[in-house]
């Protein structure tokens, strides 16, 4: 990156073009000089060797943090795929978005209430942490440690209240059966929270495993999807839980997961996905694709109860 900047300023044929740069070249060059090459990283900061360009240097500066906020560097596009729709999960929280594909119904109660916004607060948990992780990770080694723990928190939390509120509406009428799951999902999710808290676990070889931890733990809803499908067979099963709609969330989640820890298509091309199409950038796309997805079929959920069950 210096080198393109030293050949760009050798290129002027005198001092007089030197000088009639306009300000908005300056300031570009400027943000230009912030980003530097996968070699000339501290080791704490390399993590995937197959993206070459376009980092933000170790600031040690949270100002400097935010004004890169304002260009694009390699981290761009992971911040603004999970920063954008927690916004909008924000929003909904807060009552400034209604739920307008949630409809009302007489019987619809508070608790209705708490159990979609308690999936949106985990969307909005996880989008939030992942967002800051990415936006702050260059601050330092010490910020970026706790940065990337609240990163999988969020991860393990998002899973944690996608997997209540589709059993509480899918174990309606069987409650024990949902306090049961509930218990068994709250457990995986304790420990995925104690190996997310190690420091070891954020090092750059335990990709394919952290990946392989948290399929596994999305994973532990076949137990109750399987009960499901032995109970009251396909056909009921898909209009108590829209199965349709939470097996194509499992497919975004599980392909956005693969494709992370294989480092697909970066390790194919090297350097060619640096600041667009990385894996890490299409597994964040992934994550927004299976909210969506389970939102939709949580709300086919809760129409099945309110129109067939009350």
């Amino acid at each position: 990156m210096q080198e393109k900047y030293t050949l760009s300023r050798r290129s002027g044929s005198s001092k007089e073009s030197s000088n009639k740069a306009s300000p908005a070249s300056d300031f570009k060059i400027a943000k230009t000089q912030l980003l530097c090459h996968f070699d000339d990283l501290p080791e704490w900061q390399k993590d995937n060797e197959y993206i070459h360009n376009g980092y933000v240097k170790e600031t040690n500066s949270y100002k400097q943090i935010l004004k890169s906020l304002s260009y694009l560097h390699n981290e761009s596009v992971n911040i603004y795929t999970h920063l954008l729709p927690g916004i909008v999960c924000l929003l909904l929280l807060l009552g400034v978005l209604e739920h307008k594909t949630m409809p009302k119904y007489a019987t619809t109660s508070y608790l209705d209430y708490l159990v979609v916004n308690f999936f949106f607060l985990g969307v909005l948990f996880c989008f939030s942490m992942s967002a800051a992780f990415h936006c702050f990770k260059a601050h330092s080694e010490r910020v970026s440690i706790f940065g990337n723990k609240l990163d999988y928190l969020g991860i393990v939390f998002l899973i944690i209240s996608s997997m209540v509120s589709i059993m509480y509406y899918g174990f309606y009428d069987r409650f024990l059966l949902f306090y049961f799951f509930t218990s068994i999902t709250l457990i995986f999710g304790s420990m995925c929270t104690i190996v997310s808290l190690k420091d070891k676990f954020r090092a750059p070889h335990w990709r394919a495993k952290r990946a392989t931890m948290f399929v596994l733990f999305g994973l532990s809803a076949v137990l109750p999807l399987v009960y499901g499908l032995n109970s009251y067979g396909y056909e009921a099963t898909t209009k108590k839980i829209g199965l349709n709609w939470v097996l194509l969330e499992g497919v975004f989640y599980i392909s956005g997961a693969t494709l992370y820890g294989l480092r697909f298509p970066e390790k194919q091309s090297p350097g060619q996905f640096d600041y667009f199409f990385n894996s890490h950038q299409i597994f964040h796309v992934l994550v927004v694709a299976g909210a969506i997805a389970h939102y939709v079929g949580l709300i086919k959920s809760y129409k099945y109860v309110h129109e067939y069950m009350l």
